[in-house]
């Protein structure tokens, strides 16, 4: 576990001094001007986040670090992710990898659900920290978990690899949440046969009723290959035979 926070000092490509003199004496306004003009601590920080993201998009990312870095070593959340974000993309910063996993830990365990995903991606690709594909696989789940929806999508590809762990976490999502999955579709015949492969020469697996959610996970031809909910089972069926409860399922 990485036991330190870098400073502004280590990490930020230096200006001039009178930049930073200039710099300085601006904050020191802004801030005192924020904690007269808002009484409510939750209200100046959002003012202050606000401000932030706006010295972000003009590209005055040692002013957005000023700003983040007190908020984060204060425990807000959000200014956490960002403080880490900032160091992952080396944003004014040393690309430093470890310092973002250190603050999006904490971010995460405030429950910023931004910094769930962020983790698994760090943990996907061994940045900061030695790749391990179970534990991305349990950040990811637990971003879809609260609603992220890129998490869902990068959890739906990895269920349709070949990933023995990640096969048998699907299969286990499938019987118990799959709502984490993400969207579910519905058979739309009374009656719909599903194969173990893209074809009808294949064997059926599982005969579908009316109405039966399955979620939708890659297409080959006309084709789609589903988790069948419920059952933990995989399985191939004819892509007209599924449509979004409101409609048709649009092929692509």
């Amino acid at each position: 576990m990485i036991n330190k926070i870098y400073h502004f000092t280590s990490g930020l490509t230096k200006p001039p001094t009178s930049q930073i003199s200039s710099l300085i004496l601006l904050l020191l306004v802004s801030f005192s001007l924020s904690a007269q003009m808002f009484s409510d601590p939750a209200e100046q920080n959002t003012t202050l986040d606000l401000h932030a993201r706006e010295a972000m998009q003009k590209g005055n990312y040692a002013v957005a670090f000023c700003i983040w870095q007190p908020l984060a070593q204060a425990g807000d959340s959000e200014a956490q992710f960002n403080i880490g974000w900032m160091y992952h993309n080396g944003y004014g910063l040393r690309i430093d990898d470890e310092t973002a996993l250190y603050w999006w830990l904490q971010s995460a365990a405030s429950g910023f659900t931004d910094a769930h995903f962020a983790l698994g991606d760090l943990y996907a690709n061994g940045q900061g920290v030695e790749q391990n594909s179970a534990i991305a696989l349990g950040w990811y789940i637990s971003a879809a978990l609260k609603g992220h929806l890129q998490a869902q999508e990068t959890l739906s590809n990895i269920l349709a690899g070949d990933d023995k762990l990640a096969k048998s976490t699907f299969q286990l999502l499938l019987q118990t949440d799959w709502s984490v999955l993400g969207e579910t579709l519905e058979v739309s015949v009374d009656k719909a046969n599903t194969r173990r492969g893209p074809a009808t020469s294949y064997q059926v697996v599982a005969v579908l009723e009316r109405g039966h959610a399955v979620i939708p996970l890659k297409q080959e031809g006309g084709w789609t290959y589903v988790g069948i909910t419920g059952t933990g089972k995989t399985a191939w069926i004819f892509s007209s035979l599924i449509s979004k409860p409101a409609g048709i399922y649009p092929l692509e």
